[in-house]
């Protein structure tokens, strides 16, 4: 489903005309209310790429508007032990480090994956600020704030030496965008739409609670069927589930 179909009627901001009950072209018609909806359909992305898809630092949700993988290459510096992140090779926005692999010595091209460590062990502190002796070849890290440390400061350099893997922000929409598509499969566009006519009248038309309990059993059976159909694509997730509180 495009994001915007005069046409035809059969993009995003025509479904969610229909959902949110406007006239036909009362939204893509009024570049005060394209914002407000372009900015909804936003936020519905990042409910259904970024809350859902981060359940799991092994998930393989991705915006597949994105035609690069979700990894990257980065130097390492002999003498030094941490990296920051905070975008991909492309400008998108990086919203967790999934793994980190490097190449540990000079005379290989074999990348080897580190152990990662967590805030709560007793060392992190010293990871994150080693002492100048604790030189070597790094067999953990340890992630902060996009940044990740090395334990133990690198004694050799490596050009490509490092490989990153990450999850990233959803391609926005635009409101000038017309043909762009969301980056989830075909069968949830309407999702979208529906989320975002839901968080639009639930404000600016509270008082109309047939048109609210409407809309919320539509999303709650489109939430429930994206639910199985990311379990499925990621069944080490388990059984997953969405709270109303928790995502609305």
């Amino acid at each position: 489903m495009v994001f915007n179909d005069t046409v035809t009627n059969q993009g995003l901001i025509q479904s969610c005309e229909w959902w949110a009950g406007f006239e036909s072209g009362d939204i893509s018609g009024d570049s005060t209310l394209l914002a407000v909806f372009t900015s909804r359909i936003n936020r519905s992305l990042d409910k259904y790429l970024g809350m859902i898809g981060a359940g799991s630092r092994k998930s393989t949700i991705d915006d597949i508007n994105y035609a690069d993988q979700p990894f990257a290459y980065f130097e390492i510096v002999e003498g030094q032990h941490d990296y920051e992140f905070k975008e991909d090779e492309d400008g998108n926005a990086i919203s967790d480090i999934t793994a980190v692999l490097i190449i540990k010595s000079e005379t290989t091209n074999e990348y080897e994956k580190l152990d990662g460590l967590t805030l709560d062990k007793d060392d992190a502190e010293l990871v994150m600020s080693p002492n100048a002796s604790e030189t070597g070849v790094p067999t953990k890290y340890l992630e902060r704030n996009n940044t990740i440390f090395f334990n133990k400061i690198p004694n050799y350099g490596s050009a490509s030496g490092g490989k990153i893997f990450y999850k990233r922000a959803p391609s926005y929409f635009l409101s000038t965008d017309t043909t762009k598509e969301p980056g989830i499969s075909f069968q949830f566009h309407e999702m979208i739409a529906i989320s975002s006519s839901y968080d639009y009248v639930l404000i600016h038309k509270s008082d109309a609670r047939t048109l609210i309990t409407r809309i919320e059993a539509a999303l709650d059976k489109k939430e429930q069927e994206f639910m199985t159909y990311v379990s499925m694509r990621n069944p080490q997730r388990g059984k997953l589930t969405i709270k109303q509180e928790d995502t609305r």
